[in-house]
């Protein structure tokens, strides 16, 4: 089985540097730009379906790559980003060294979804896919943070939460990597 999986396109929020999280952006015409060239660059790959976060972002991205491959696009809750609490909508520069600590470690009090919840929430849906999808090309449409966690799990790296900050700014906006499983 091929697994590619996707961080969707660039929105105005990540080109001004704030935190998404879990807001319902659309993709920027960079954005839009970045996954048309990548939607060229793939359109001879098989999809056999596509997975995807549930957001507008993902489901843009979800979408423009379609257009070279008509197949089904699910939507999955499990995809969706992590959420950043009280940080959300906030520029990133604007943090105090102590919250700009508490948002990387996800200290409680900030209503914020932990690393742990998001990596087993992404370890549920990969679990799924291996044991119920019979595709042969699978696409998975996500963000960065549920992206990494399917990359760590697909590699078997053990993950640490107290001390690997391993799930953010993995994934560039657009980029696609492929696994075999």
């Amino acid at each position: 089985m091929n697994i590619y999986v996707m961080r969707h396109g660039t929105t105005i929020w990540n080109e001004k540097g704030i935190f998404q999280g879990r807001s319902n952006n659309r993709l920027s015409k960079q954005g839009i730009d970045l996954v048309e060239k990548c939607s060229i660059d793939c359109k001879n790959i098989s999809f056999d379906i596509i997975y995807s976060s549930p957001l507008m972002r993902t489901m843009q991205t979800a979408n423009i790559i379609n257009k070279y491959h008509n197949v089904k696009i699910i939507k999955d809750e499990r995809l969706i980003e992590i959420d950043e609490g009280i940080f959300t909508r906030r520029l990133k520069s604007s943090l105090t060294t102590n919250e700009s600590f508490a948002q990387e470690h996800r200290l409680d009090g900030y209503n914020m979804e932990s690393w742990k919840a998001v990596h087993n929430r992404i370890e549920d849906f990969v679990k799924y896919i291996k044991d119920n999808c019979t595709y042969e090309n699978i696409l998975i449409v996500s963000h960065d943070t549920p992206a990494t966690c399917i990359e760590n799990i697909l590699t078997n790296k053990k993950i640490n939460y107290n001390q690997d900050m391993v799930y953010r700014k993995n994934f560039n906006n657009a980029e696609i990597r492929h696994y075999i499983i």
